[in-house]
C-alpha cells in the first residue's frame, strides 16, 4: 500500500496548497503540514518552497516526485499481479520512430506472438510522463531522458538532416548555417525529441531558434514534407523520415559547413519496473534480432 504521506505529498504537488491538498484527500491542513514535514525530516531535505501564496517544488522536491510516481507505478503493478489479472504490454513511440522504423520490428513480434499489445504514439516529453505514472511499460523515444530513473537500450542511430525542396536556392552549394536564417524554419512542436536535437545543435554553435525570422510549428511529419515540397522552407528530421521524397526526388538535403548529427534511437522503461522480464522479452523479440 502506497505509504499515506507520499499521497499527500502528490496531493500538494498536484493542487499547489497545503489547504487545497487536505480539501481533496479530507483531512485537515494541519494533517497535510505534518505529513510533509515527516518527509522532509525522514529525507533530510526541503521538498517545497514558498512563493507568496505560491508553492513550488525544490530540486530535491522534483526528485523525490519521480521517486513517487515510480513507486506509484510499482504499486499498480503488483496489485494487478497479485489480482492475477493479464493485461497487454503497453508500448508509447514517438511519432518519427512510429511512422519509419516501428512497423517492420514490430511485424516480426506479432507473427509469433498472440499477446495483446497497445501502442500509444506522442512526443518525448509526454511519453516519458506516462512511463512515470505507470501508463505504459516501455516506450520508444529519440529525446532527453533521466538515466536515473530508466534503463535503455539503444535500437538504431540515426542520421539527422536539413531537409528542403529540390527547387530550393540553397540546394547544391556549400553552406553556412546563418545562411538558413533567410527562410522560414519548421518545427516539431515544444517537447518533442526532434526539436529537442535541433534545438541543442543550435546551442552547441551557439545559436538559437530566434535567429530564424520566420518559424511554423508543426506537428506532422506529413504535413511537414508537403510544406517542404512547395515551399523554400526548411525543416531538420530524420535520414529515414525523408527518405522516399529524396529518392523521389521531391526533397534534396543541404550540405552546411561542418554539420553532421546523428541520435540515437532508444527503448525506455523504469528502473525496477516489476515487469522486466516481459518488457526485455518483447525488446529480445522485435528489436534484438534486428542488430
Amino acid at each position: 500500500m502506497l505509504d499515506q504521506k507520499l499521497t499527500t505529498f502528490l496531493a500538494v504537488v498536484k493542487t499547489g496548497s497545503y489547504t487545497a491538498a487536505a480539501k481533496l484527500l479530507h483531512m485537515t491542513q494541519p494533517a497535510v503540514t505534518q505529513h510533509i514535514q515527516k518527509l522532509e525530516e525522514h529525507y533530510g531535505c526541503r521538498l517545497f518552497a514558498q512563493e507568496g501564496r505560491a508553492m513550488r517544488l525544490t530540486d530535491d522536491g522534483k526528485f523525490f516526485l519521480h521517486y513517487t510516481k515510480m513507486q506509484q507505478s510499482n504499486e499498480r503493478q503488483l496489485l494487478e499481479k497479485l489480482g492475477g489479472n493479464q493485461r497487454p504490454l503497453f508500448i508509447g513511440s514517438t511519432l518519427s520512430i512510429a511512422d519509419y522504423y516501428l512497423p517492420p520490428l514490430l511485424f516480426s513480434f506479432l507473427e509469433k506472438n498472440n499477446e495483446g499489445l497497445n501502442i500509444t504514439v506522442a512526443n518525448t516529453k509526454i511519453l516519458l510522463e506516462r512511463l512515470l505514472q505507470g501508463k505504459l511499460d516501455a516506450a520508444f523515444i529519440e529525446g532527453i531522458f533521466d538515466r536515473k530513473f530508466f534503463e535503455a537500450e539503444v535500437f538504431c542511430i540515426a542520421n539527422f538532416i536539413p531537409v528542403v525542396s529540390k527547387t530550393h536556392p540553397l540546394l547544391g552549394k556549400k553552406i553556412d548555417l546563418s545562411e538558413l536564417y533567410a527562410f522560414p524554419l519548421i518545427l516539431r512542436e515544444s517537447g518533442s525529441g526532434t526539436r529537442a536535437i535541433f534545438e541543442s545543435y543550435l546551442a552547441q554553435q551557439n545559436d538559437s531558434i530566434s535567429s530564424f525570422g520566420s518559424k511554423w510549428e508543426v506537428s506532422s511529419f506529413v504535413l511537414i514534407k508537403h510544406l517542404l515540397e512547395n515551399t523554400n522552407a526548411i525543416s531538420f528530421m530524420y535520414e529515414a523520415v525523408a527518405e522516399k521524397e529524396i529518392k523521389m526526388e521531391k526533397l534534396g538535403v543541404l550540405d552546411i559547413e561542418n554539420y553532421q548529427v546523428s541520435h540515437p534511437l532508444q527503448f525506455v522503461y523504469l528502473k525496477n519496473n516489476l515487469d522486466q522480464v516481459k518488457i526485455k522479452s518483447f525488446y529480445n523479440e522485435c528489436i534484438g534480432q534486428k542488430k
